[in-house]
């Protein structure tokens, strides 16, 4: 079962690059999955050359946590994904998506630089996904990334089938 996420987000350069919008991370595969809200209270965190970690679940990794921030109930509460009871093994996706509006006009699109997933499993399983292209999310692009599965310790995406 998933434990644990960290979630490394970070947002463009742009002017406009920020945005106020929810962002969700989702998790999914044959055994199960839901979307997580990376959502902190009192916190502004994707604002343009903003940098965030999070933490949600249990995460077995001590050092992977440094730095973290915890979302809303992501520790025993409704966002904790051990709570979700996603099959580890069965996960073959993972996506970042952004709540958009239902106009180009009034949607406060956002310009993700890196986004870097840890999947924590029981010790010492642990899984990566990661998107380093930059891109725009909103009603005009698209709201949602997928992101490839890649090596642990590698930026190349992984062969695993």
């Amino acid at each position: 079962m998933l434990k644990g996420i960290i979630v490394q987000l970070n947002t463009g350069l742009g002017r406009h690059a920020g945005t106020d919008d929810a962002l969700y991370l989702g998790v999914s595969g044959t055994a199960g999955g839901r979307e997580f809200p990376l959502d902190i209270a009192w916190f502004d965190d994707a604002e343009r050359r903003s940098r965030v970690k999070y933490a949600l679940g249990s995460i077995w990794d001590e050092e992977a946590q440094t730095g973290a921030r915890r979302p809303k109930e992501a520790t025993g509460g409704w966002n904790d994904p051990a709570l979700a009871y996603i099959g580890f093994d069965a996960i073959d996706r993972v996506y970042l998506r952004k709540q958009s509006a239902r106009s180009v006009r009034s949607d406060d699109a956002y310009e993700l630089d890196e986004v870097d997933v840890q999947l924590y499993g029981p010790e010492p399983r642990r899984r990566r996904f990661r998107c380093n292209t930059g891109t725009w999310l909103g009603t005009a692009y698209g709201s949602q990334i997928w992101l490839p599965e890649v090596d642990w310790d590698s930026l190349s995406v992984s062969l695993r089938t």
